[in-house]
């Protein structure tokens, strides 16, 4: 391969690289709840504008015609304080199989190729990769922290890599990482049951790791 030719991956956090539906939906909501009161707040995230931590809160806000600007901080360290406290009792949060060795191998063949665009926070983000056993030292992580759009923080992590790359491939779970790819006219690979059928490229994990890796590169690796 023509290591002038570069390949930047980047990859979605939750649901990608860790398994964090079984408690982050419910402590996200627990958080606003505790902040804003009972609020109404719609059944389907993918119905909202933007389909990240800050661009929900933005709409659920606006529709509830809540105006104060800190409340936005305040739910943000909530849900910090319950995640924190989730994992520290014991709370599961693992990898996704595969996740951690596939991301050293990418880290050590492509140093400053590999970044993480995440619409979760990254204060919470980082707690549960690290639980996890991921090391981010030196990794990019671009969160909604950055922005509310998941295209702008997808595209954030893209310009703080730096570079010309051949190839551009973002790995997601969610139908809203696949409009969002197709948005910036990158290429895609889908991880795990809910895109199974649904994308050309879908890996049910990373202990698939050398399917990945041609999906990864193309057929001119």
């Amino acid at each position: 391969m023509d290591t002038t030719l570069k390949t930047a991956t980047i990859f979605d956090v939750d649901g990608t690289l860790v398994e964090s539906s079984s408690f982050d939906d419910e402590l996200y909501v627990s958080a606003i709840r505790d902040v804003l009161g009972d609020v109404n707040l719609r059944k389907n995230w993918s119905t909202y504008r933007h389909v990240s931590a800050t661009g929900i809160l933005q709409q659920i806000m606006e529709e509830n015609k809540i105006r104060e600007v800190t409340r936005m901080h305040e739910v943000r360290a909530r849900f910090g304080e319950l995640v924190s406290k989730y994992l520290q009792d014991g709370g599961e949060c693992l990898q996704i199989a595969g996740a951690t060795d596939l991301l050293i191998r990418l880290r050590n063949e492509n140093p400053g190729e590999v970044g993480l665009a995440t619409g979760d926070w990254g204060h919470t983000a980082v707690m549960k990769l690290m639980h996890a056993g991921f090391d981010l030292k030196d990794l990019v992580l671009i969160s909604a922290d950055d922005s509310e759009e998941r295209v702008t923080i997808m595209q954030k992590c893209l310009d703080t890599l730096g570079g010309s790359y051949r190839r551009i491939v973002y790995v997601g779970d969610a139908e809203w990482d696949v409009r969002a790819t197709r948005e910036l006219g990158w290429h895609f690979i889908g991880v795990g049951k809910r895109l199974k059928g649904k994308c050309e490229h879908w890996v049910e994990d990373f202990s698939q790791r050398e399917t990945f890796m041609e999906m990864l590169y193309g057929r001119d690796k």
